[in-house]
C-alpha cells in the first residue's frame, strides 16, 4: 500500500512537471493546442527559391517581415505611414506558392496595390507594393513620382536631360513650402539653372495661375530684361497686381518684341481707364 502511494505522488509530480513546462511552437502546432496560434513574436521560417514562397509564420511583426522579403525578393515594400508596421503581426503557412501570390496571401487584411514593370527585354514582373489598412486605400488613385517624391529627388530630376521630366519636378517644388525647394524654383526662374526658356515660361504661368509668390523684384527683372519673348511677356502679365505694373509697362514699351510692345500698350491703356 505504501508502494502503491508513492508511485502516485511521482506520477502526479510529472503530470505537474509537463504542465508547468512551455511549449515549443513546432510542438503546440502538432498538438493543436487552443491558443497555440498567438506564439511569441518572432517565430519566422522563409524560403524563397526559384520565384516560390515556402513560409510558416507565427504571430511575426509586420515590419520584420516586409524588410525580409524585401530583401530576399527584390521587391520594394511600401506601408502606409499611418501603420505602426510593428505593432502589427502575420501568421500564415504557405507551401510553394508564387511570389505575387505569397504576397496577396501575406498581405490578406490589408489594402495593397501591386506594380508591374518590364525593364529591357524581360517580361513584366512585380516591382513594387504599398500596403494600407484595410479599408483606407478604397479612394486612393496613381499619382506620378513628383507627387511622392522627396526633396533629393526632385532635386536629382531638376538635372535630367529632359526638359519635361524638369518642367514635372518644378511644378512639384513649386507645390511644397519649404525653403529648400522655393531656392529651386527661384534659381531656375533666374535662369541660373534651368535653360529651357519653355520650362521657365511655364513655371512662371503656373505660379501666377496657383498664386505662387515669386519675388516683385524678380518679376520686374524678368520682365525687362529676360532673354526669351515668351518669358518676358508672361513675366510682365504676372505683375498685373503689382504697384509696379505702370512702371513695368512703360519700360517694355521700347521691348524688341512687338509682342510684349503690344501687351505693354493694352496695360497701360487698362490702367488709364480705372
Amino acid at each position: 500500500m505504501g508502494f502503491r502511494r508513492s508511485v502516485m505522488r511521482s506520477l502526479s509530480a510529472l503530470i505537474l512537471l509537463a504542465l508547468a513546462a512551455p511549449l515549443s511552437p513546432a510542438d503546440a502546432q502538432q498538438l493543436d493546442v487552443p491558443g497555440t496560434s498567438a506564439m511569441p513574436a518572432g517565430h519566422m521560417a522563409l524560403v524563397i527559391e526559384k520565384g516560390r514562397i515556402t513560409a510558416s509564420i507565427r504571430n511575426h511583426p509586420l515590419g520584420a517581415l516586409l524588410e525580409e522579403l524585401s530583401s530576399r525578393t527584390g521587391v520594394t515594400l511600401i506601408p502606409s505611414t499611418d501603420m505602426d508596421i510593428e505593432a502589427l503581426h502575420v501568421s500564415a503557412e504557405l507551401a510553394g506558392v508564387p511570389v505575387d501570390e505569397g504576397f496577396r496571401r501575406l498581405l490578406a487584411d490589408y489594402d495593397v496595390f501591386f506594380y508591374y514593370a518590364a525593364v529591357g527585354n524581360r517580361s513584366s514582373s512585380l516591382k513594387t507594393v504599398w500596403i494600407y489598412r484595410k479599408g483606407s486605400a478604397a479612394a486612393l488613385r496613381p499619382v506620378p513620382p513628383e507627387a511622392w517624391a522627396g526633396f533629393k529627388e526632385l532635386q536629382a530630376s531638376v538635372a535630367d536631360t529632359d526638359p519635361e521630366v524638369r518642367a514635372r519636378a518644378y511644378e512639384a517644388l513649386m507645390s511644397r513650402p519649404d525653403r529648400e525647394s522655393r531656392e529651386l524654383v527661384i534659381q531656375a526662374l533666374r535662369g541660373g539653372s534651368e535653360p529651357d526658356d519653355a520650362v521657365r515660361e511655364r513655371m512662371l504661368a503656373l505660379a501666377s495661375s496657383t498664386g505662387m509668390a515669386v519675388p516683385r523684384d524678380l518679376l520686374m527683372y524678368l520682365a525687362r530684361w529676360d532673354v526669351a519673348e515668351r518669358v518676358r511677356l508672361t513675366a510682365l502679365n504676372a505683375l498685373v497686381f503689382e504697384p509696379t505694373l505702370k512702371e513695368a509697362a512703360q519700360a517694355a514699351l521700347s521691348d524688341s518684341s512687338p509682342v510684349v510692345r503690344e501687351r505693354a500698350k493694352e496695360i497701360l491703356a487698362e490702367l488709364d481707364a480705372r
